[in-house]
């Protein structure tokens, strides 16, 4: 999606754009404007992935369709009805992809030198919190960030980045010919590019990509397109502002209009020493131990005992809190004071008094500047920031003193900046210059010469604001190309560091010299787990170079194939081997919160890992999303044509597919039957007809294709079906187009076969049935199916002679038959019935011998035509109705929802 907004300050959307296919913005905007034109400052900027893109870059960086971006209208005199563009927004953070940071000089310019081929190899950035890649089967993952990847120059003209992957939970095989940077496989970059897989547990101690090389985020692209942060030549600022008066209130240290300003040069990072006197009371000899007791407003101080304090003007000196003690109603605030050496204090100029108090050193550091306002930290004794002060309380003085700390008599430095995140310590710290244009000096016949550039590192411990530590270096080259160096630091001792850079030496006015020097890069070594547990990573190391496009699509992925216990013999491997195995999946997943095998079906899932290997039904599929253990199951399971159930409290998986035998020759093994002589109440059978306006005529199937890693869509229709009104359906996990048709088709037959739904109460007899088992049911219909009791049998001569409770009913001119349910209510048959008389039949074959003493209920009879003696049902719903009754409900089984269960999809579709 492409957006246009009005501005920056009132982000209005005026257009949108959707793209149809990848596409370079200076392509995009030729095609969209009539006016466009390149330059160096044009009416426009636009971001994309939130993240702003330099005009340079314009003519090279490709946006999809699936990204979003905003193209903002400068507030240069533009006539917003002519812009028809917008900027790529933000990813979800996901799968947001780092874009590449190297400024790319104008195309086209003269004395021109060579960009540098960024090394700009990506992976996900994920949200703290997020789940961890799991991978079923094989799928294409594109692995997340572990740690912060690196950018560091190995040379001028040779960066490198070096970033540890992860692939997901668990073990996994990688093979190499399956890891790619972008399109490109990463064994054809040779020696610019190195791969190691580690497994679950790996030792990492050796492998510098995982190192967390924390990145300052101060320093590195700006908004304004540079690909660093532009280093100028510090100069001395004044000492303190001269104002003729201040106010304070809170954090904010204000200039009242017309009293003065603060100096050019002052700001964020700088330390001030403020000497804000407020009114005190002290009385003499009123604290424990004769101390005196100073009152007033101390609840700004935030005294404690042993505090460090400084006092300035009356009774001026150096003291260490002994007590404190709130304001309580109208009693103000009380502190009582030792000496540095622990002496009580007494002997202070009692009475009212006028003094400034705080940590020793009176130090805040400026976190906002501009010339008629600060706004401050308090800093406490040891130099730390003091994150539970609230502020001064308001005052107006024109006797304050504001001065500028001896450590910040310069301006113009880049930074301070952070260099470890709060809290935490290093010793070791990268930090990476460029010069984007090249440094050199050109003659007027074109030739290059040799220039210097010097610039100045500074660090040092920035919870004691003490003394900087300096790296100096002059840089000489005669070259136009685009130059990177980093170098390393090491401290005395791990600090929470502050750091800043600046250009020693003014940059040349000369338009023949080229010698713009940046802070590209600024990092720190902080420490890093030598294992993960419970994960496989990739570690990769890759250079710049020609095979890697300056392009956002430029992301690592692998092709990954989880590796699980499988099934041998029906049970669980010990070890762990690569498998697409549905069986395999299934058993992680149930194991994952606790089941055992106990509390798995064992018979059924091995009698269905037969199916699915033979039919090579596998089941592949990577998620990043939670889900429940049911959801996981059973989007495995479809792609078997199965479904989750819960038999006798065991966790079981059922197959839906054709019953062989069920073409009345005979029922399967298994089959239930019921007739009037156990249902409670009649058989209720209703019938959805065919509805042209609403029903479905095609059913198209999206799935992830293992060949081409891409999103296909296979069209299932059956004969007759002209695609006006078409069901869309996702084949999660199925990789085959095949496979993807054969469910679709599956699916488009259900819906035009399955259309006769049944619903019967029985006694206890229902429990027998389970959700997807089949019935034979009779409802004692004329001319369909009738029941009866069985009330003796005997064999003559070979042949079974059976005699029924009920007279039977015989059509002329159709063959008939009889089912027998068993005491355990399954179905025996149907056998071809022969007429004896109204009672009486025989069959030629019996597979049980019939219980007719009536100790227990005799077998039942289900007889009738050929075609019409039952209803076969699927069990869809079986619902136990207290300790007497049974509710079942069901749909009619139709051997033609299974036709196309292996036909190959069509390709002419």
């Amino acid at each position: 999606m492409i957006e246009i907004l009005t501005n920056k300050l009132d982000p209005q959307v005026l257009r949108e754009h959707r793209l149809k296919a990848p596409v370079t913005i200076e392509a995009w905007l030729m095609a969209a404007t009539r006016n466009y034109e390149r330059r160096e400052v044009p009416p426009i900027s636009i971001t994309a992935n939130a993240v702003l893109v330099p005009p340079s870059l314009w003519s090279e960086f490709v946006i999809t369709p699936e990204g979003q971006v905003q193209i903002w209208i400068e507030p240069k005199g533009t006539d917003p009805v002519s812009i028809t563009i917008a900027a790529i927004k933000g990813v979800q953070a996901v799968m947001k992809l780092i874009t590449p940071r190297i400024k790319m000089p104008k195309t086209g310019s003269p004395n021109q030198g060579s960009t540098l081929a960024g090394a700009n190899a990506k992976a996900n950035q994920v949200k703290f919190g997020d789940p961890v890649r799991e991978v079923a089967g094989e799928d294409q993952v594109f692995p997340d960030y572990i740690v912060e990847p690196r950018r560091w120059f190995k040379s001028a003209r040779d960066e490198w980045q070096q970033m540890l992957l992860c692939i997901g939970v668990g073990e996994h095989e990688v093979k190499v010919s399956d890891i790619k940077i972008g399109n490109t496989p990463i064994i054809s970059l040779g020696a610019n590019a190195t791969y190691q897989v580690y497994q679950p547990g790996a030792d990492l101690s050796a492998e510098p990509a995982a190192q967390w090389w924390y990145q300052a985020p101060e320093v590195g692209s700006t908004s304004t397109g540079t690909s660093g942060l532009d280093l100028k030549t510090t100069t001395t600022v004044p000492q303190n502002p001269g104002a003729q008066a201040y106010q304070f209130n809170g954090p904010l240290v204000s200039i009242p209009s017309g009293a003065g300003a603060f100096p050019t040069g002052w700001a964020a990072g700088m330390i001030v020493r403020i000497e804000a006197a407020y009114q005190y009371i002290v009385t003499s000899g009123a604290g424990v131990g004769g101390r005196d007791v100073v009152s007033g407003p101390l609840a700004q101080l935030a005294p404690f005992p042993g505090m460090s304090i400084e006092v300035v003007g009356a009774n001026q000196g150096f003291y260490l809190v002994n007590s404190y003690t709130p304001p309580a109603g109208s009693t103000p605030a009380q502190m009582t004071l030792n000496t540095v050496g622990g002496a009580p204090v007494s002997g202070l100029q009692s009475g009212v008094g006028w003094a400034a108090i705080g940590y020793r050193s009176l130090r805040y550091r400026i976190t906002a500047a501009s010339s008629s306002q600060l706004s401050v930290q308090r800093l406490t004794a040891a130099g730390a920031v003091d994150a539970a002060w609230t502020g001064f309380d308001f005052l107006q003085s024109n006797s304050a003193l504001i001065t500028l700390d001896s450590s910040t008599l310069e301006g113009d430095w880049a930074g301070p900046y952070a260099l470890c995140p709060p809290g935490m310590k290093a010793s070791k710290f990268a930090f990476t210059v460029m010069f984007p244009s090249g440094l050199a000096g050109v003659d007027k016949k074109g030739a290059l010469f040799q220039w210097s550039v010097d610039y100045e590192f500074q660090y040092r411990d920035r919870t004691t604001a003490g003394n900087w530590v300096s790296y100096k270096e002059t840089i000489t080259e005669a070259t136009l190309d685009q130059l990177g160096y980093t170098r390393e630091i090491t401290a005395a001792a791990p600090i929470e560091a502050e750091g800043r850079m600046r250009r020693i030496g003014a940059k040349s006015t000369s338009t023949s010299i080229q010698d713009n020097i940046q802070w590209y890069d600024m990092r720190a070594l902080l420490p890093s787990p030598k294992s993960y547990p419970n994960w496989t990573l990739l570690a990769i190391s890759a250079a710049g170079g020609g095979k890697l496009a300056a392009q956002s699509e430029n992301r690592i992925s692998a092709v990954v194939t989880r590796k699980l216990p499988v099934l041998e013999n029906g049970a669980w491997t010990t070890d762990k081997r690569p498998t697409r195995d549905i069986s395999a999946w299934f058993n992680y997943v149930t194991k994952k919160p606790g089941y055992t095998d106990a509390d798995i079906d064992m018979e059924e899932i091995s009698a269905l890992h037969q199916i699915w290997t033979a039919r090579g039904e596998t089941f592949d599929y990577s998620t990043e999303d939670f889900t429940t253990v049911k959801e996981a199951l059973n989007s495995a399971l479809a792609a078997g044509f199965s479904e989750l159930t819960i038999s006798r409290g065991r966790l079981r998986p059922i197959r839906d597919q054709k019953r062989e035998g069920i073409d009345h020759k005979y029922l399967p093994e298994g089959t239930q039957g019921y007739s009037a002589q156990n249902l409670i109440g009649p058989l209720k059978i209703a019938f959805n007809p065919p509805d042209p306006a609403d029903d479905h005529d095609g059913v198209d199937v999206e799935y992830k294709d293992r060949l081409t890693r891409q999103t296909e869509t296979v069209p299932c229709r059956l004969p007759g079906d002209l695609g006006l009104k078409v069901e869309k359906v996702k084949a999660v996990g199925v990789s085959d187009r095949n496979k993807a048709y054969q469910l679709g088709m599956r699916r488009r037959r259900e819906a035009k076969y399955r259309r006769w739904t049944y619903s019967f109460d029985t006694e206890l007899d229902g429990n027998n049935s389970e959700y997807g088992s089949l019935a034979a049911v009779s409802d004692d219909i004329p001319e369909r199916g009738q029941s009866g009791l069985l009330m003796s049998f005997e064999t003559v001569s070979g042949t079974f002679i059976l005699e029924s409770s009920e007279p039977f009913i015989w059509s002329d001119g159709v063959s008939h038959v009889v089912g027998l349910r068993r005491q355990d209510g399954t179905m025996s048959g149907p056998w071809p019935a022969t007429r004896i008389d109204d009672f009486h039949l025989s069959i030629a074959s019996l597979d049980f011998n019939p219980d007719t003493s009536w100790q227990r209920e005799p077998p039942h009879l289900l007889f009738g035509p050929l075609k019409r003696w039952s209803h076969e049902v699927v069990i869809s719903k079986v619902n136990p109705k207290g300790l007497e009754s049974v509710s079942l409900q069901g749909f009619n089984y139709d051997e033609r929802v299974y036709a196309d269960d292996d036909s190959p999809a069509p390709v002419d579709l």
